[in-house]
């Protein structure tokens, strides 16, 4: 790291700690309080707001229009209700709507309908203007939850809480009642009044989505939190059970065979797994979860990715329960924690608290696998240990005032001959309402089995004698990296500024991976990288509701990428203009002109200048996507122009298309079909092509219970007269089928019945052949 670079980060977090700045827009808004009554009557969550409770509640008005429009009065009339029980929250909207056959709401899974009429609040229970809880819901009662960071400016929507629900369309509009216990978030409890800063939202899908709210925003100021006015009471606020536990069982039964054996009989296998969850709350600020043998093969498919021509690791969501209680406690500006990693824990504790401006997670996991990605500047591969390992991570936070904070996070991966650690400091300086500084310093530690990059050879792993011309060489740039003789370290570091105003957004970032540093439980796909960008965004916005295109903006980006000894990458430029339309519409067009280098022409020397030849992209990227009514959604991406032919190492014509339709019959009955077209020709002739279809057919019989059947089809055709420098079956074909009965109380008692199986093939194997089938059930019982 330059003495230029050290002394930048000095003097950033100097001014962290030493230059104060306490301004908040709307400081009167923020200091108001709203009183929630507390009641003991009697109460359903059923819908019907005749319950003797709310007859206690305190009544609000969610009448003004925040986005797009500028705190306008709100055209459709929204009151809610809110009372304490000392157990929950309870909240009740009563949304009018001038048509109510036109209320966009169907019945889908948790977290899925956003773009629905919903109803919710937002709740800052630690009152420290930089985590809220969200909780809403549609008019069907669909439950959408999320934690927001602000520091990070992430909105984890993969938390899942145990709240209730219920929703129904009226004569006039729709109503909803909500019951959020204590118990699932955090708090300090005690016989004191709390107050905690809130907002009630509602969407409006209107031709224009409304965001409509009870305070008025003030766009200049990026945080919204910090503007929140506070709910005060909750006197006999308590968690009530601090302990759940949740017991699983998992039975399947499941066959393989080798599909290129023609007389290959199939292996079958049946297994039964018990497991147990357990959730306590030490106190309303400390939370400890434990898992035993846990079972995560029930999940949902994920979702179908290109994979194609592409030399970097693909990103999937964490879905497991245990990884995802409170994960937000984790983050840091550079992911360094990506449990996706721990592909199969045997046992797993995780500790997180808080404690007025402190807060910390700690936890702690026995892998029965060790899988982490091996990351270089050209391309990225996953590297497998056939070695159990305990991976951990503790991360620590200060907030020093509302406007400045630091944080410590370390990680660590260990087995019998490996081991990646992992330290880092980070701050956040917000310096006025608009503009913020996030500065994160890492260092890491490592040591790789000594026979590591031997997984990573062609064929024969000695190094060639002389340099290894391209598309001949056993060597690759993940042999490099991983022949290591000893344990080895470097460091990595992150700047980055953020202008957020009405009119402006301006976002210049620097993030530097030295060639030996390694965050082998986070997802970093390159090292020997720096990588400089700088994004500016004008924003244009009319504030009547009969506007056509309420808002729109023109863009534009610049990038540049250095390996460690300043040898040129890539250069990209950018410019892009974006709008919202009608029906609900957004489109985006950008212009992408981008200089970089093809893969290298010696695998045995890591440099880049003399060892690669430079291509200059060209493309046009669009992107467009509309509710278009209640029983329609449709989004299109599509990539046309120039793109580097990374197995060939040439510049060739690339397209790729990708539609997605989702159709509701009605309310209950979603077909979703999503397919994705690529093609790349180079010399006028073409390289390959692919397809892949992805089908989702779900029935839901109610808001608890549901049948889905799911449908992958991947078609890629290869031209072998145009592969000079690589090997492919001229087709490969592959399908997977999953269909799941599903019953889910909340988000711990579930039961599933499922079939899925796998088929594949390509020139050897002829037909599609199916090659693996899996029956399983799934039982759990959250007991609180």
């Amino acid at each position: 790291m330059s003495t230029l670079v050290r002394r930048s980060i000095a003097t950033i977090v100097g001014l962290t700690f030493f230059f104060p700045y306490a301004s908040i827009a709307n400081e009167n808004q923020a200091n108001t309080l709203v009183h929630i009554p507390h009641s003991t009557k009697g109460y359903q969550i059923d819908g019907d707001l005749t319950d003797p409770v709310w007859l206690d509640a305190k009544s609000i008005a969610v009448n003004t229009v925040t986005s797009p429009l500028n705190n306008t009065p709100s055209p459709v009339d929204t009151q809610a209700k809110l009372v304490d029980t000392g157990e929950h929250i309870l909240i009740a909207f009563i949304a009018k709507h001038p048509n109510p056959q036109e209320i966009i709401a169907t019945y889908g899974e948790r977290d899925s309908r956003w773009s629905d009429d919903i109803v919710g609040i937002k709740l800052d229970t630690l009152n420290n203007r930089r985590t809220t809880y969200t909780f809403l819901v549609n008019a069907f009662g669909i439950q959408h939850d999320e934690i927001y960071n602000e520091i990070t400016g992430n909105a984890n929507d993969l938390w899942d809480g145990i709240w209730d629900s219920y929703g129904k369309i009226t004569n006039d509009g729709f109503q909803v009642e909500m019951a959020i216990p204590y118990s699932i978030m955090n708090f300090e409890e005690s016989d004191n009044v709390k107050q905690w800063p809130f907002e009630l939202v509602r969407v409006h899908a209107d031709q224009t989505r409304l965001r409509i709210s009870n305070i008025e925003l003030d766009r200049n100021n990026a945080c919204w939190l910090c503007q929140y006015p506070q709910a005060t009471g909750f006197e006999n606020a308590r968690a009530g059970s601090n302990l759940q536990l949740t017991p699983a069982l998992v039975a399947s039964y499941d066959e393989q065979r080798d599909i290129y054996d023609t007389d290959s009989d199939w292996d079958s296998d049946s297994d039964i797994e018990p497991s147990l969850d357990v959730r306590w709350g030490i106190d309303r600020q400390t939370l400890l979860n434990a898992t035993i043998n846990p079972d995560f093969s029930t999940v949902e498919a994920d979702a179908a990715q290109l994979s194609v021509n592409n030399k970097f690791s693909l990103f999937f969501q964490e879905k497991r329960p245990f990884f995802l209680e409170n994960n937000n406690f984790f983050e840091t500006p550079t992911n360094l924690v990506y449990t996706r990693n721990i592909a199969d824990p045997d046992y797993g504790v995780k500790l997180t608290g808080t404690n007025q401006a402190h807060s910390y997670g700690i936890f702690v996991s026995h892998d029965t696998e060790t899988n982490f990605i091996l990351s270089g500047n050209l391309s990225a591969r996953i590297a497998s240990l056939n070695e159990e390992s305990h991976s951990s991570a503790v991360r620590y936070l200060y907030d020093i005032d509302q406007n400045k904070t630091i944080g410590l996070i370390a990680t660590n991966r260990t087995s019998d001959d490996y081991h990646n650690s992992v330290f880092g400091i980070d701050g956040r300086y917000r310096f006025t309402d608009t503009d913020r500084i996030n500065v994160q310093w890492m260092f890491s530690d490592t040591e790789y089995p000594e026979a590591l990059f031997q997984d990573f050879c062609d064929s024969d792993c000695e190094p060639p004698s002389e340099p290894c011309s391209f598309g001949n060489c056993n060597y690759n740039e993940q042999v490099l990296r991983s022949k290591k003789d000893d344990s080895f370290d470097d460091a990595a570091y992150l700047i980055s500024y953020l202008h957020e105003s009405e009119d402006w957004i301006i976002d210049a970032e620097r993030q530097y991976f030295g060639e030996d540093f390694r965050a082998d439980l986070g997802f970093i796909n390159r090292i020997d990288y720096v990588d400089d960008r700088f994004y500016i965004r004008r924003k244009f916005f009319q504030d009547d509701e009969k506007a056509m295109i309420p808002t729109y903006g023109v863009n534009a980006a610049f990038s540049i990428q250095h390996n460690d000894n300043d040898e040129l990458i890539s250069r990209e430029n950018q410019l892009g203009f974006s709008l919202d339309g009608p029906l609900r519409s957004y489109l985006e067009l950008t212009y992408v002109d981008a200089t970089k280098v093809g893969l290298r022409l010696d695998d045995t020397n890591l440099a880049i200048d003399e060892n690669t030849e430079r291509f200059n992209e060209r493309q046009w990227v669009l992107y467009a996507e509309s509710r278009l009514n209640r029983e329609f959604y449709a989004s299109f991406y599509g990539v046309l122009g120039d793109k580097i032919d990374y197995d060939n190492n040439r510049l060739g014509d690339y397209i790729e298309l990708e539609t997605n339709v989702t159709w509701y019959p009605k309310p209950n009955t979603e077909v979703d079909a999503t397919h994705t077209f690529s093609e790349l020709e180079a010399e006028n002739k073409n390289v390959y092509t692919a397809n892949i279809m992805d089908l989702r057919l779900r029935y839901y019989f109610d808001v608890h219970s549901s049948l889905k059947l799911s449908l992958v089809y991947e078609d890629i055709d290869y031209n072998p007269d145009n592969n000079p420098f690589s090997f492919y079956s001229e087709q490969v074909n592959t399908l997977s089928t999953q269909l799941i009965y599903s019953y889910k109380l909340n988000p711990q008692t579930v039961f599933f019945l499922g079939y899925s199986d796998n088929s594949f093939e390509d020139d050897f194997v002829g037909n599609l052949k199916q090659q693996q089938r899996t029956l399983f059930t799934k039982i759990s019982y959250a007991w609180r």
